[in-house]
């Protein structure tokens, strides 16, 4: 079981996007990023992250149950 840490790094992160100051909005569009390749490749970009961070869970759960089966245990209780 890991320690504290990872829950408290992750409490951080959230009560710093919480509680940070929003940006204030323009009235005017900064660029445009709206054409069809824009939006393709924002696409192509989502997709990719989320690929990868489904086969980087993937990886994290192989790896926790190689590590309970090399220990003999089955997660369940004691």
């Amino acid at each position: 079981m890991p320690g504290p840490a990872p829950r408290l790094a992750a409490l951080l992160w959230a009560l710093l996007i919480a509680l940070a100051p929003a940006a204030t909005a323009w009235a005017r569009p900064v660029g445009t990023a709206d054409g069809p390749g824009d939006v393709a490749l924002a696409i192509g970009v989502t997709i990719s992250a989320a690929v990868a961070t489904g086969l980087w869970l993937r990886s994290q759960y192989r790896r926790t149950d190689a590590a309970e089966a090399a220990e003999g245990t089955d997660g369940g209780d004691p």
